[in-house]
Parts: structure tokens; sequence; C-alpha cells
């Protein structure tokens, strides 16, 4: 069974794209989405049995639970539920990884709301000027610099949203139907990304945002459950697919990093269909603490 690090090319330097898995790391159950859901579920007084709870994505269950809410609540639901992540830190690991992307300037995709990785290494928060809303913060950033290539460059990109721009959280599945909307005017406009694949005089118009990196780069993909939820996900990587196809020189490898009898095996198909490849490792140790994130030989 391979280790993480003898899953790559050697001096390849992939982007990196994270899930909520590297907070649950080290037993913290308080940092499930599934957790903070039924908290507020509790607040709200809305109780489901387990039986429920696993025929409804949590996508839908937030939605649900917004529904639910009184006309005259003030206060979002995507409030509510950051407030839950306010006391949360970044652990040793994260800094270890985040130190590795900040060494190779690799860029990090993240689907979590918190901030953790910029966190742990003390990342300052760059606001994109042109065009910006607090609704999808897609330029925005963390770094120790600001950048001007994103695929080529160290930034942590926050694709579902942060927590500074509680409107920016895509919690429910009308929020990730809404994202897809947008992003797939980007990749089929007359200005967007499959236009600038065949005239490569022209720019994109998300390439000063996290989807250039996602379409243009190698990926390592890790902390997914990679389960229902992830509608704006699923759509993404078979757009990236569709867009390689369309020229082989375009293509860039992918890793989706498993742990053995994880519950997310049975989606391998998927991953392989598109070109990705799809990776076993023993333990949740073997990619957390892996040895491939030490820094002191780069």
């Amino acid at each position: 069974m391979p280790l993480l690090e003898d899953a790559l090319v050697n001096d390849l330097k992939p982007a990196l794209l994270i899930g909520n898995g590297i907070n649950r790391y080290g037993g913290s159950q308080d940092a499930s989405w599934e957790g903070l859901l039924k908290k507020l579920s509790g607040q709200q007084g809305l109780s489901l049995t387990e039986d429920e709870m696993r025929e409804m994505s949590n996508t839908e269950f937030f939605d649900i639970l917004d529904l639910s809410r009184p006309l005259e609540e003030k206060v979002s639901l995507q409030k509510t539920f950051c407030d839950l992540m306010t006391d949360w830190r970044p652990s040793a690991h994260h800094a270890k990884i985040v130190a590795w992307a900040k060494a190779k300037r690799a860029p990090i995709i993240t689907v979590n709301f918190d901030e953790n990785l910029s966190r742990s290494v003390d990342a300052k928060f760059i606001r994109s000027n042109a065009g910006f809303t607090d609704y999808y913060p897609w330029s925005s950033y963390f770094s120790d610099q600001a950048i001007d290539t994103p695929r080529n460059s160290f930034a942590i990109w926050h694709a579902h949203g942060m927590m500074r721009y509680r409107r920016s959280i895509r919690l429910g599945l009308t929020h990730y139907m809404g994202a897809v909307q947008r992003a797939r005017h980007w990749v089929y406009s007359g200005n967007g990304l499959r236009r600038s694949a065949k005239d490569q005089t022209s720019t994109w118009r998300g390439a000063d945002t996290w989807l250039d990196i996602l379409f243009h780069s190698p990926l390592l993909i890790f902390g997914f459950g990679f389960g229902k939820d992830e509608n704006f996900f699923r759509w993404l990587f078979l757009e990236r697919a569709r867009f390689h196809r369309m020229d082989e020189s375009l293509r860039q490898p992918a890793w989706f990093i498993d742990v053995e009898n994880a519950s997310n095996k049975h989606r391998r198909p998927f991953f392989e269909r598109l070109g990705m490849q799809f990776v076993t490792v023993p333990t949740y140790s073997d990619i957390y603490d892996a040895s491939f994130w030490n820094t002191s030989s780069t």
C-alpha cells in the first residue's frame, strides 16, 4: 500500500485541495459539519431520527433548518453556523502542511470556512479590489504577500466562503446551485475558460480566482468524505475533465487521497473515470503527519 510520498511524481508541486478532515484529525468531533448542524437543529427545536438524517444530505438539512426559522428572525443561519466555529484553532499538522505549501509556493484551496490554515502560519488576508462581492469573494485570499498568478503562487483560497464574510458561506443546496450558476457562466461565456483555452492570448473571467488553480494545476486532494453533499465540486471535477479533453496539453494530474476502509471508497470509479488517481493509505496519520510535509529538505 503506497504512502503519500510515493503517490506523486518527483519534484511535482501540486496545489492542495483540502476538506474538513484536516480539522477533524486528532479526534475533534466538534469540528464536523454534522455536529454543527445537529447543534443548530437543537437550538431550533427541529428533531430528526438517525434514519432521517442518513437519508438527507447536510446541504438539504441546512435548507430545511433555514426554512423552519421564523420569518422575522434577523440573524442569518449562516452567521449562527459560523459563530459555532469561533473557538476553533489550528493544530501542529495545520502548520506543517501549510508550511510545506509556503516553502513550495504552492496554492491551497479549502472548502472550510474557518481560518485555521491561515492562522497556522500567520498569513494575512488580501482582499481583491476589482469586482469584489462578499457573496462570492473568490478573488480574495490569505498569503504572505500579494500575488499575480494564482496557479503559481502560495495563497489560501476559500472555495465555499469564509467566516469573515458570513453571506459567502455555502451550506445549503440553494447556495451550491448558486455557485454552480455563477461558475458555469465563467466557464462557458464568450470570455470564459473554454474560449481562453482556444485563444491563448485571452484571459478568462476566473483567472484571478481559485477556479484558475482548479482547472490548470496538478491537485492533491484530501480531507474529503466526498459524499452526497459535494454537488459543487462534483460538477467542477466533471468540467475540469471536459476542459482537459479539449486539448491534451491542458491536462494536469490529480490524486484523491483516501484511507483504507474509509466510507468513501465507493467514489473510486468517479475519480478514476475522470483521469484522477485514487490513492489509499493505511491511516489518517499517513496523511496529516506524513514525512512528505517535512520542509527541511525543500
